[in-house]
């Protein structure tokens, strides 16, 4: 028997947080093979991690030296006495010689707002309306015997139209060219070929005759036919996906985001590693209603050397922003925490039915920072595998 990729993320689990024995009996249940050929195979997969991940094996726990006693000068002190003196004796004349018998109702609203940490409820959200039909000349195009996903996109990056788009403010706008709808029928002829390596049973996606409704609220019947993957056991947040045929829904429920202003994204990843210079494609879901969608990529600018050095998309690995036209979705506080919706046209995305894919996803939270309040890193409520493992998944 071999792994499914839900079991190799189960496992995967369990080395993270140390639980080595645990690993081994879940390879075991998982293949029916010995005690010594898992724990082999778990000894192997663990020096892999601490490769790839190595992150979730160091050692965050802060050493906290004795902080040196400050030495306070003369000068400061006489300093500190007379503003001292001057905040005392604002204190008495606004409480005891000023008029002020009636408080001002503005501060009063403030500090209501500022105890509130996360506002009440408004209504449910508005739902992102997904069209009825979707016209496929808009995400495809005629290719050439000799056009491929490479030699295509070295054609984009010296478009005249496409160095303007990548200079301009409108850069992460929809992308409606030609050379990016064929960019796109190439990338889907190469999704159409992909197999699963050898050894990997996809998780299957379930199918359902019933749309989400996309408002960034989870109801309690309505994901109740999705595939639901528990992606952090401690925070209890979990994915959810399903498809109807023709768009693939996602959701995502995070009960320990609170903070109504907290850097919260669900961030999705399709076609990872499919060719040498096609990272991945990806969505991201934030705070704000819409979808981000954005291919990263190993191509770098091959034209003239810049003028300016400062301009980044010259001098590294290109990404392009606004390639799904037809991608919706938001996510709300309505629940009292975070919830995601979204979906996504399967054509447009080159997932095809029958043919599995690579998937994984990280849903991101407040980044970690220092006593200066500086960044650390990122900080997540859950992550489904990641660029070197991904979940192989089918419809």
């Amino acid at each position: 028997m071999e792994l499914t990729s839900l079991q190799a993320y189960d496992i995967e689990k369990a080395l993270i947080k140390g639980r080595t024995i645990d690993a081994v009996k879940l390879y075991r249940e998982g293949t029916g093979c010995d005690l010594r050929t898992a724990k082999t195979e778990i000894d192997k997969r663990l020096a892999s991690l601490k490769t790839q991940k190595p992150h979730y094996f160091n050692d965050l726990s802060p050493t906290h030296a004795e902080p040196a006693k400050p030495k306070i000068s003369k000068a400061f002190l006489v300093k500190f006495l007379l503003i001292d003196a001057l905040i005392f004796g604002g204190l008495i004349y606004y409480f005891f010689l000023s008029d002020n018998s009636s408080p001002a109702p503005r501060d009063a609203n403030q500090s209501a707002q500022y105890e509130q940490k996360v506002p009440a409820s408004k209504g449910r959200p508005k739902s992102a309306s997904l069209p009825s039909h979707v016209d496929t000349s808009t995400y495809t195009a005629t290719l050439s015997p000799e056009d491929s996903f490479d030699s295509l996109y070295n054609t984009k990056l010296s478009n005249t139209a496409y160095i303007r788009r990548k200079s301009s403010p409108n850069s992460s706008s929809y992308d409606s060219s030609n050379i990016e709808r064929k960019i796109k029928t190439a990338r889907s002829q190469l999704a159409m070929q992909r197999t699963a390596p050898i050894g990997t049973s996809p998780a299957t996606i379930k199918q359902s005759d019933r749309q989400a409704t996309l408002d960034g609220v989870i109801d309690s019947d309505e994901w109740t036919d999705a595939t639901r993957i528990i992606v952090n056991e401690e925070s209890n947040t979990t994915l959810y996906l399903k498809t109807d045929g023709q768009w693939l829904f996602i959701a995502c429920d995070t009960p320990q985001e609170k903070s109504p202003q907290g850097y919260d994204q669900l961030r999705v990843y399709f076609h990872a590693g499919l060719s040498t210079n096609l990272v991945n494609e990806r969505i991201h879901i934030g705070r704000a209603s819409g979808v981000t969608s954005i291919r990263q990529t190993n191509f770098r600018w091959t034209g003239s050397p810049p003028e300016n050095n400062d301009e980044r998309w010259k001098k590294y690995a290109i990404s392009d922003w606004g390639i799904y036209r037809h991608a919706y979705g938001g996510s709300s506080m309505s629940s009292g925490h975070r919830q995601y919706e979204a979906a996504i046209h399967l054509g447009e995305a080159g997932l095809h039915p029958g043919v599995p894919f690579t998937l994984y996803a990280e849903v991101e939270t407040d980044p970690l920072k220092n006593d200066q309040g500086k960044f650390v890193e990122r900080q997540y409520l859950g992550e489904l595998g990641g660029q070197q493992n991904p979940v192989w998944m089918v419809f």
